[in-house]
């Protein structure tokens, strides 16, 4: 009997079996999963960056993170890193949107916050009891501060964990293709097949351009109609 899925993600494994079938090695002779998977993980990572870059974000994290007032200044800190106490997520690429909520006040709702986005740095605003705007610069979040107890929500698009065996799930959908093409394009050029790595590497591509057209086609959901070249906006002077 079948042994039904339980998730729709495919495994590492899967991407390597047909990486060895296209460099004609399915018995894993040459290419061992050892040999292959640190081109997987690097045709992974090529693929969230190519998704990002076309405004498709799949690898999506939330985190709550408390932010408590100094006792000598009375203000929490006006910057979330990887050093600060509390520091980003270790996962955390790239921050999307924040909101915030007294840390006392459980039965509040999360109110989102302004993100700053116009360049020179914060604005120079003294601390209140909210935090109200935040920024993102050289990989931290920037904030004004405030002089209570603030609960951060932080939405973010995470890194993706390194594949390291072939049960192991790889968290983008439908992915298995052009990662796979991907990572044969890269085993054929490390073996100086440079035409098949070209070819394998087109293939890649344009499974990867199917992919992003399939999760933002849900998007285009209304119908447009293009305004025909004799339209002209009217102007009434009142």
């Amino acid at each position: 009997m079948p042994v039904v899925p339980t998730t729709a993600y495919s495994q590492a494994e899967d991407a390597l079996t047909l990486a060895r079938a296209l460099m004609n090695d399915s018995s894993g002779a040459v290419f061992t999963d050892a040999l292959l998977m640190p081109l997987l993980n690097s045709a992974y990572r090529g693929l969230q960056r190519e998704l990002a870059e076309n405004g498709v974000s799949v690898l999506g994290e939330q985190q709550d993170i408390d932010l408590e007032p100094d006792p000598s200044s009375g203000v929490t800190n006006m910057e979330i890193s990887d050093t600060s106490s509390p520091q980003l997520p270790s996962d955390c690429l790239m921050p999307q949107m924040l909101w915030e909520r007294a840390t006392a006040n459980t039965a509040d709702t999360f109110v989102p916050m302004e993100k700053f986005t116009s360049g020179g740095g914060m604005l120079n605003l003294q601390p209140s009891t909210y935090l109200r705007l935040w920024e993102w610069r050289e990989d931290k979040i920037n904030l004004v501060g405030a002089t209570q107890a603030i609960t951060v929500r932080v939405r973010y698009e995470k890194i993706p964990p390194a594949l390291t065996l072939g049960t192991d799930p790889v968290q983008i959908r439908a992915a298995t293709d052009p990662l796979a093409f991907a990572t044969a394009a890269l085993a054929a050029r490390s073996r100086g097949a440079r035409a098949l790595a070209q070819d394998l590497l087109g293939t890649a591509q344009m499974a990867t351009e199917e992919l992003i057209q399939r999760y933002v086609r849900p998007e285009q959901i209304k119908g447009r109609r293009r305004k025909p070249y004799s339209y002209h906006r009217r102007v009434i002077y009142l």
